[in-house]
């Protein structure tokens, strides 16, 4: 009896001491991530002037400068849109293509995509299609100081600016020659005698029901200051998500083909862009994409360099730091 109950008093202990030594692991692997994650947090806020130093010694200037003359140009198309059309007579040449787009892509497709989507209209799908819409504006811009802030990814800025700046150019190229109206514009348009129209719905389309819902024309305000009204195809809304797609997007590629896929079916659900102007976007990023780094481009491609995890580094850390000894070899020393 005396040997049964000596096993049964090692084994109890050998499983509290498993237990403790599991709860001691837990507890320290937490202690000294805290301590790992607080001292990077304090380097990261000493070193701070410093990196923006850094980073701004290391930016080339005159290849940012060079990289972002295409979007310049784009910047002063889309300004100047209509006295452009003016100039060139093309205002009287090229008149806007109302339903063109549409019939195309009734004729490829057998139905107009946009159709179907708007039908299923609600709130909840409004705000997920602004989500994107919204983000659409500072996207470049933002994508731009992504890249500018990783030094493994710093060199990609230039080569982006430029492909974004020519995919941009070249649409706003394509809208003052070829100019066509979005299927909101199509949909609303009333004519009355000698053709003239009587009422168009809102330029926001379809977020007017969230601007109606917020009580606040966010997107009245931004569509209605806008001089480009027959500017649906190519959708530059799927362009730019489709150049940042190309260009190494932040979170990887089922990120960046998440946000590919969003926008173009916000742009369709919301009565912008035809599916005909989704893939014409799309197209255009690709075509861009290929003339640059199969042709010729100033900038060569920059692909990221994959940097090491935190927490892999914080493991690695504990692994070094601390050991405690297994339960068995707790139990034999102390029986």
């Amino acid at each position: 009896m005396s040997y049964i109950n000596e096993y049964k008093y090692k084994k109890t202990l050998t499983d509290h001491c498993s237990l403790l030594e599991s709860s001691c692991r837990g507890i320290f692997s937490s202690y000294y991530e805290i301590i790992v994650r607080k001292a990077m947090l304090s380097k990261i806020c000493s070193d701070f002037p410093g990196r923006i130093r850094d980073i701004l010694s290391t930016i080339e200037y005159k290849k940012l400068v060079f990289s972002f003359l295409p979007f310049t140009c784009y910047l002063l198309v889309f300004r100047f849109y209509n006295e452009i059309r003016s100039i060139t007579g093309l205002d009287k040449v090229s008149h806007p293509h109302i339903d063109t787009l549409g019939r195309i892509e009734k004729t490829i497709f057998f139905v107009q995509v946009h159709s179907v989507l708007s039908q299923l209209a609600n709130p909840i799908f409004d705000f997920l299609a602004s989500v994107p819409y919204l983000l659409h504006f500072p996207l470049p811009a933002l994508f731009a100081f992504f890249l500018i802030l990783h030094p493994n990814r710093r060199g990609a800025v230039y080569p982006f600016l430029w492909c974004a700046g020519w995919v941009n150019f070249l649409a706003s190229i394509v809208q003052v020659t070829f100019p066509t109206a979005p299927p909101w514009y199509a949909d609303s348009a009333v004519y009355g005698r000698n053709h003239q129209i009587v009422y168009l719905g809102p330029c926001e389309a379809g977020f007017h029901r969230l601007d109606n819902l917020m009580g606040v024309s966010v997107f009245h305000g931004l569509y209605s200051k806008s001089p480009v009204t027959f500017g649906a195809f190519p959708s530059l809304h799927v362009a730019i998500p489709m150049v940042v797609f190309l260009n190494h997007p932040w979170g990887g590629w089922k990120v960046g083909f998440t946000h590919v896929v969003w926008i173009a079916l916000a742009a369709m659900y919301s009565t912008h862009h035809y599916f005909i102007d989704v893939l014409g976007g799309v197209f255009l990023a690709l075509l861009v994409r290929f003339f640059m780094f199969k042709l010729w481009s100033p900038f060569e491609e920059c692909k990221p360099i994959k940097s090491p995890d935190i927490s892999s580094q914080t493991n690695k850390l504990l692994k070094l730091t601390y050991r405690l000894p297994s339960s068995t070899n707790l139990i034999n020393n102390i029986v």
